[in-house]
């Protein structure tokens, strides 16, 4: 009887069938199971609701292995199945009122013609349950208890997990069928039936029981991911019978993907396996998972918005969560299959049929996707789209120079467009779409006059417009360019290096029309002169702080560098963001004035891996700096002070910030430079310099301290905000002693607000500082007081 059957005609065509003692116990009814029980239960009872001449019927339960041995036939795989068929016979009789039919077909002689040899406790409830009749059948009954009071029930079988998990789908049955009290019939309709599966006896192909234990893990319950493969072959047969890849061949897709899935793709995923599960179940749901994220329709905005949220959120990765969304649908079957395809046939090796040199790291990607797909960036979703797309539309047959083209103009856009929400990269998305005629030939499109990419970040489209007609020029361009993206930090984003060598990015078409090949040869040695130096520059910056510190104080010496961030200015940094060199380079780019100032700095070296002497000389040297740039040029410390590189500029000063907020640490600006000074410079005798960062309105404070007598001075120097100059005052005491205050009036100190205060201009603080300090130091030695 090697052939699709039903449960009934399995039973009435063997007699008996025995789970060996071989077998683990009972699982599918485990508290932990729930997840795949209640999606087992739904799929159930949704076949059996069908009408008999539903196409959908039969839900078939693929595979059960055995053999007769003795006069009962023992299934080596497929008991769970099986098991939970028979306790859904039985339940569904009583809830139709028809136990009398249920043991006239499974009961024989007062035992169950079903039954375990597992242990006798299992065998003996079995056998107590098949001639079980709780009374009539009522929704409110609580089944579990009543079976649990019967006199033939052994308080000992709670020990039993084969008899607790069978309790526990028990009442898992009474939750989903109790409602549908007309469904015994169908259920041993073998006519017309609604739930069938396929039985192979292994005797009659010659096949060893101990292979299929080893195979089939000795009766464990079926895994998250086995689960999903049994519901989505399923889904397949039913709903895409007709849909036909070339990959498949003549097979159908379900056939197809059920004989990969049980070999190649397998291989390909075992070394990727979780050691404590020993299954790849992890691994490979979540790779579905981000491969539904990147194949939604982009053009459905709030939907794909809403799943692109959704599977970066908490859904979990099962067939019903899935199937619900309406998720496993043609793009995704396709690219599912495309990838899987294309990925298993290396060995076990990751293959990303890419050049050697493609910027793209599918392995980097692929390790993120297996572990902990919620940490992948839209970035990283975005280039994973592009990559799918292409392995898809190749049909098997992929040309590695070609996806290497599109590769790398998919990656220039993606790793340079800001990301910041679901709908972001569902443009994206939709702009990759577009382009799909032309992946093959992505450059020869980006040269046409009416090329159009939707999207991106449009100053990067328009720069590698241009770099696809200085590639297609050739010339050794090719080459150049691809040094250039391939820097580590410049990441595809060189346009500020086209813009410095004259070849505009305002108006490509406009460029496009005076661009030669004599004219791209004449910008060549500027080219090579501007990536030397950012080369340089970013390798100083990455390294030594005194290297790097000199690129950024020779800026500033030469022109305002810093980056608008909200309501802040950031001296830029190597950290992502707003604040990083990476937008200083970008709108450098797009024309704007901090690429002015690099420009003018640049063009000043003559060998840029050579510049120290050039950067010093020019910091120290540098006519008509602004007092602020001049103040940190020669306060250094600021960089450390400012932990995110942030400087707020309003009407009342310049103040950096220990962070991003005025309502954090902030210091002002040119009290704080003196304050480094005095101490780096070490010119005060009695005065000892102090500083009082606020993280309030109040205005920060150099502090000065000394000692005259017995008694503490506390002199402090702040801004007076909008009035313009700054005061040197006598915090503490308020009243000093007569001869002090003798002093400090003789050198211009007088009473304001109830305070010994001097006003002074911000360029002569340092001289008042120093001029307090020589006259308490004359204080001190003349012992005055």
């Amino acid at each position: 009887m090697d052939s699709r059957t039903t449960f009934t005609q399995f039973i009435a065509h063997h007699g008996r069938v025995q789970i060996p003692i071989i077998q683990r116990d009972y699982a599918q009814g485990r508290s932990d199971q729930k997840e795949v029980r209640n999606d087992f239960l739904r799929a159930l009872h949704s076949a059996l609701l069908l009408s008999a001449d539903d196409p959908h019927l039969p839900l078939d339960l693929d595979f059960v292995y055995g053999s007769v041995v003795g006069d009962a036939f023992q299934p080596l795989d497929g008991q769970q199945r099986l098991t939970t068929l028979f306790l859904l016979h039985w339940y569904l009789a009583w809830v139709a009122g028809k136990l009398a039919d249920f043991r006239k077909r499974f009961v024989e002689g007062e035992k169950s013609r079903f039954g375990y040899q597992v242990r006798p406790s299992s065998k003996d409830f079995v056998d107590e349950m098949a001639q079980f009749d709780p009374g009539e059948f009522t929704a409110e009954s609580d089944l579990v208890t009543l079976i649990k009071d019967q006199p033939w029930y052994f308080r000992s079988w709670q020990f039993d997990q084969t008899i607790r998990s069978a309790l526990e789908m028990l009442g898992a049955m009474h939750e989903v069928f109790s409602q549908s009290t007309e469904l015994y019939d169908r259920l041993v309709d073998d006519e017309n039936p609604a739930i069938t599966f396929q039985l192979l006896d292994l005797r009659r192909f010659d096949l060893s029981d101990e292979l299929y234990i080893k195979m089939n893990a000795r009766g464990k319950p079926l895994t998250s991911f086995e689960t999903f493969k049994a519901r989505f072959e399923q889904h397949l047969n039913v709903n895409f019978s007709s849909m036909q890849l070339p990959l498949c061949g003549s097979l159908p897709i379900a056939d197809f993907f059920a004989k990969r899935m049980d070999k190649e793709w397998s291989d390909f995923f075992w070394p990727y396996k979780d050691d404590a599960t020993a299954t790849f179940d992890n691994a490979i749901m979540n790779v579905l998972r981000v491969v539904i994220l990147v194949t939604r329709d982009p053009e459905i905005v709030d939907g794909t918005n809403a799943d692109i949220a959704d599977l970066r959120g908490s859904v979990p990765n099962t067939f019903t969560a899935f199937n619900e969304k309406n998720w496993l649908d043609r793009n995704l079957i396709a690219a599912l299959i495309s990838l899987l395809e294309s990925w298993s046939k290396h060995g076990g090796k990751l293959p990303a049929h890419l050049p050697v040199d493609s910027p793209f790291d599918l392995s980097a990607v692929f390790k993120q996707m297996i572990s902990d797909p919620a940490r992948l960036t839209f970035q990283d979703l975005a280039l994973f789209a592009g990559y799918v797309q292409f392995i898809v539309a190749s049909e098997g047959d992929i040309e590695t120079n070609a996806f290497g083209d599109w590769m790398r103009v998919v990656f220039n856009l993606a790793i340079n467009t800001d990301y910041n929400r679901p709908d972001d990269l569902r443009r994206s998305l939709s702009g990759l779409a577009d382009l799909r005629p032309w992946m093959t030939k992505i450059n020869a499109f980006l040269v046409k006059p009416d090329a159009d990419v939707r999207g991106f970040f449009q100053p990067q489209v328009a720069e590698e417009r241009l770099k696809a007609y200085l590639i297609n020029l050739g010339d050794g361009w090719p080459s150049r360019i691809t040094r250039a993206e391939r820097h580590d930090y410049l990441k595809g984003q060189i346009g500020f290096l086209l813009k410095f060598s004259q070849l505009g990015l305002d108006d490509d078409h406009t460029e496009f029309a005076s661009l030669d090949l004599a004219r791209a040869r004449e910008v060549v040695p500027n080219f090579e002169h501007y990536f030397a130096c950012v080369t340089q520059m970013l390798k100083d910056l990455h390294s030594a702080a005194t290297a790097g510190r000199a690129w950024e104080l020779a800026l500033l010496a030469v022109g305002d560098i810093l980056l608008p961030v909200g309501r802040n200015h950031a001296l830029p940094g190597l950290k992502e963001g707003p604040g990083s060199w990476k937008r200083l380079l970008r709108l450098a780019g797009a024309g704007d004035y901090q690429g002015d100032v690099l420009k003018d700095l640049w063009d000043r070296l003559d060998e840029p891996a050579d510049a120290e002497a050039t950067l010093k000389y020019i910091i120290d040297t540098e006519p008509d700096v602004d007092d602020w740039r001049r103040a940190i040029i020669d306060t250094p410390a600021i960089y450390q002070y400012c932990g995110e590189r942030m400087i707020r500029f309003n009407d009342d000063g310049i103040y950096p910030l220990r962070r991003s907020q005025m309502n954090g640490a902030h210091a002002e600006l040119f009290t704080y430079c003196l304050h480094a000074d005095l101490i780096a410079m070490g010119e005060l005798n009695s005065l000892r310099p102090d500083y009082s960062e606020t993280l309030s309105a109040d205005e920060p404070e150099l502090v000065l301290n000394t000692q005259i007598g017995d008694i503490e001075y506390a002199f402090s120097a702040a801004s007076k905000q909008e009035e313009g100059p700054y005061h040197l005052w006598l915090y503490d005491p308020q009243s000093p002693a007569k001869s002090a205050a003798d002093l400090l009036a003789l050198h211009g100190f007088v009473i304001e607000d109830g305070f010994w205060t001097k006003t002074v201009d911000r360029n002569q603080l340092k001289s008042a500082v120093l001029n307090l300090d020589a006259v308490i130091t004359r204080l001190l030695q003349d012992h005055s007081i």
